[in-house]
């Protein structure tokens, strides 16, 4: 088969590749494939990676989202997914609350977006989100599962969007427009509230959204 492959099904345009290629060769095939393929992506502004049965490490998914973004497209989403977010998470050096604490574990693939969101993005992810970030106000994040922001959250989360009250959402400074966990909410406060200096995470206690710090054990 060709070592990229373009096709379209209901959800958008499918990159489907060959990994048994050379990676930085497969880099350079996308990138050709892309180019050449306009008329086919019309006015597309994302495409979704199908990579078979191999599923690719964090660097190189960032890679390649890097390289698509010099081409003008974003990548929806990743076929395969990895399941486990420690495989997932292994070569980044930050969310040690991610790992440790087997309550953060989701049901479901993490999306984990390298970039700050501005105001008026929405992000919607079935699974994980995780964020190396800020979050700005007028910006949404909604997750089926937990919401993990490496960065300041000032915009709009909901986590465990379907219903599942074990999701959790932390940040290292945790200050939310309108946080929500299933169908619980909470908003900010009218009054001016201090910024928090440490990592913070909302879940459900007693059927209300509670904020505390994180104490990693």
């Amino acid at each position: 088969m060709e070592p990229v492959i373009l096709k379209g099904n209901r959800e958008g345009v499918v990159v489907h590749l060959d990994c048994n290629l050379d990676f930085n060769e497969l880099c350079a095939r996308i990138e050709a494939k892309i180019k050449a393929a306009d008329t086919f992506l019309g006015n597309k502004t994302e495409v979704i990676i199908n990579s078979g049965s191999v599923a690719f490490n964090f660097g190189q998914a960032q890679q390649l989202r890097d390289l698509l973004d010099s081409l003008g497209l974003g990548i929806k989403k990743f076929i395969p997914e990895v399941n486990n977010q420690e495989e997932v998470l292994k070569d980044i050096p930050v969310p040690q609350v991610v790992i440790d604490d087997t309550r953060f574990l989701a049901q479901g693939p993490a999306l984990i977006i390298r970039k700050n969101l501005r105001s008026g993005q929405s992000i919607f992810h079935d699974g994980t989100i995780i964020i190396l970030g800020d979050v700005n106000p007028g910006a949404e994040v909604i997750a089926t599962g937990h919401i993990l922001v490496i960065g300041n959250l000032r915009g709009i989360a909901h986590a465990g969007a379907k219903g599942d009250t074990r999701a959790v959402v932390f940040a290292s400074r945790l200050q939310p427009t309108q946080l929500r966990i299933a169908n619980f909410i909470t908003r900010a406060p009218d009054e001016e509230v201090l910024v928090p200096l440490e990592p913070e995470i909302a879940r459900i206690k007693d059927e209300m959204v509670v904020i505390e710090k994180y104490m990693q054990k």
